[in-house]
């Protein structure tokens, strides 16, 4: 009998933990207005920590600031069969043109973006809060993938979110 007890214990500490897992790995991230480059087409999606993403309603945006890399900010190499990029210039300019003061954040979000796997043809970055997100746009053949990035402050790395096709970020904002 108290072998039965046991597992059964154990059995709802496993079901329990797994349960709390499943919870954490679903919470939404990030909540974004995208558009679509080819139609247009505005659409409302949340982000969650395990790369789904969903349809969510209209939101009005968090006031964030956007900052863009120069055309020239990377170049590409291949290495092991695979296309790296290196940094030719760190700088980012904000949406007046003005080129923003480079810091340690800014530095480290471009040192990560030295392991991503593709040629890199546009480099933005969202400041939402204290939150970095970067949407890297990829010169792969005929498609236009989009991949958006949260800069880990503390690993000091770009963590994926999200694979897009033909998108730009046009507003965002953090979930309550």
């Amino acid at each position: 009998m108290r072998k039965e007890i046991k597992l059964t214990l154990s059995l709802i500490v496993i079901f329990m933990i797994v349960l709390s897992s499943y919870k954490i790995s679903n919470s939404p991230l990030v909540n974004l207005i995208t558009r679509n480059e080819t139609t247009g087409e505005i659409e409302y999606v949340s982000i969650s920590s395990n790369w789904n993403s969903e349809e969510i309603d209209t939101f009005i945006s968090d006031n964030f600031k956007l900052y863009n890399a120069n055309p020239d900010s990377f170049s590409s190499y291949i290495s092991n069969n695979k296309v790296l990029n290196k940094i030719n210039n760190s700088a980012l300019k904000d949406s007046a043109g003005t080129i923003v003061q480079n810091d340690e954040i800014i530095t480290g979000i471009f040192q990560s973006a030295e392991r991503i796997e593709h040629e890199i043809l546009e480099f933005q970055v969202f400041k939402v809060v204290e939150n970095y997100f970067v949407l890297v746009k990829l010169n792969v053949n005929w498609q236009s993938p989009c991949d958006l990035y949260k800069y880990d402050t503390v690993d000091k790395e770009l963590k994926l979110l999200h694979k897009f096709q033909d998108v730009d970020i046009i507003g965002l904002s953090l979930p309550d």
